[in-house]
């Protein structure tokens, strides 16, 4: 069964009286598990729903409408699939180990309904008999996969998991059930790259159409599991996973007119190479995982700049982390040129993760605030919306309202990609 949180204005489900703490149990006569359930089963143009008001008396609710239309309802959230791993680079046992972040954070997730809906990468370890035949009968697919590893004794080295070793196994399993994947491999120094890197690519690559893409990462760590026995990459063994992909990417264009694999850009950071354009990535959408997000933010950029306004007189600042400070810079100096505005670009320095960790995204509000302190006489203040969640929270539960309140003089948005915001009225 499922409880309903909100249901959206002139919605079905708003029509129809279905309110908040209503619980539906059954579509068609089929149980609603979760929400996985109810966006398959609402897909049918009749539907009988059986549920129970808030309080306590049993419904039906006898439904027609067009196939493609929603009921508009939002669930609760489900009781997330925990993850069973031990891997020494976890991103979770790198948050700080006081309460400092939202508690979702601290919860480590490996849940496949996820992985569908959303894209988050899974590993298949936790995967009981009737979820697998779930996965198949409701064709999730594509699934995104970390395989980090197609050699056994590797793959067991970074997950910490009997279970992880049979990753053959499980991708065989999917492939007969008709179930694409997209890959992933975080790469380790000295436990999965170089010639285990090699293996896995091409182990992947001989299984044909069913691994739609192959994403490298470099390990990312943070002042909190940078002791658990695993190290950065260097700049040296992130060129030569990089010759290694163009390899695999010169092999899988010849054969099937695709690159197929492709590196984060993560991975050209750390290696002191430019960043390639948005044509590298073959229109993949991986940016969730750091892949092809630099390209894809200058594309939209100049993209856009004839289009922006005249800003004489405006000055503005641009908050990133310390691994897009130049690439903003530059950016910066071409908006700078179009719109006559001046743009100032300023690194924040992550007081939760600690120097190693500069993506924007993971920056606190605390974090922001003490960048923009000494530019509270500007404008207009732009950071990187993926620093919020959907509740306008950042890590640290700061709220977006707090920040603002701290500086009250100076207007704070949250961007996509900057020009956006310029050339809203």
């Amino acid at each position: 069964m499922i409880r309903v949180k909100s249901v959206r204005r002139d919605s079905i489900a708003a029509k129809l009286g279905i309110g908040e703490g209503t619980i539906l149990l059954s579509i068609n006569g089929r149980s609603v598990r979760d929400s996985l359930d109810l966006m398959f089963y609402e897909a049918d143009d009749r539907l009988e729903i059986e549920g129970v008001e808030p309080d306590g008396r049993p419904v039906v609710y006898d439904i027609e409408k067009d196939a493609n239309v929603t009921l508009g309802i939002v669930p609760q959230p489900d009781k997330v699939k925990r993850c069973t791993n031990a891997c020494p680079f976890c991103f979770v046992k790198g948050n700080p180990r006081t309460s400092k972040l939202r508690s979702g954070l601290y919860i480590k997730d490996d849940d496949y309904r996820l992985s569908f809906m959303y894209g988050h990468y899974v590993t298949l370890t936790n995967l009981r008999d009737e979820e697998w035949e779930r996965i198949v009968e409701q064709r999730l697919t594509p699934l995104y996969v970390s395989v980090h590893a197609t050699d056994p004794a590797a793959r067991l080295a970074m997950l910490v998991n009997p279970r992880s070793a049979h990753i053959g196994d499980d991708l065989d399993r999917l492939a007969a059930g008709g179930i694409a994947v997209h890959a992933q491999v975080v790469l380790c120094p000295g436990i999965n790259n170089g010639p285990i890197l090699e293996k896995t690519i091409d182990d992947l690559y001989r299984r044909g159409e069913h691994i739609l893409s192959l994403s490298i990462v470099p390990v990312g760590l943070t002042a909190f599991n940078a002791d658990r026995g695993v190290h950065q990459l260097e700049s040296a063994e992130c060129r030569h996973a990089l010759e290694q992909i163009d390899v695999a990417r010169q092999r899988a264009r010849s054969e099937r007119g695709t690159a197929w694999c492709y590196a984060s850009d993560e991975l050209f950071l750390q290696a002191n190479i430019e960043v390639p354009s948005m044509e590298y990535f073959d229109d993949q959408e991986l940016m969730a995982n750091g892949v092809g997000a630099i390209s894809i933010l200058r594309h939209q950029v100049r993209s856009n700049l004839g289009a922006l306004p005249r800003l004489e007189g405006q000055r503005i600042v641009l908050v990133t982390g310390s691994s897009m400070l130049q690439h903003l810079r530059e950016l910066a100096d071409e908006i700078a040129g179009a719109t006559g505005a001046q743009l100032e670009t300023v690194s924040a320095i992550n007081s939760l993760y600690g120097p190693m960790v500069t993506t924007a995204g993971l920056l606190g509000g605390e974090d922001h605030y003490r960048a923009l302190e000494p530019y509270q006489d500007y404008d207009l203040a732009l950071f990187s919306m993926t620093a919020l969640n959907d509740d306008d929270l950042f890590l640290d539960d700061m709220r977006l309202d707090e920040l603002q309140a701290k500086l009250p003089e100076l207007q704070i948005c949250p961007s996509e990609h900057i020009t956006e915001v310029l050339a809203a009225p």
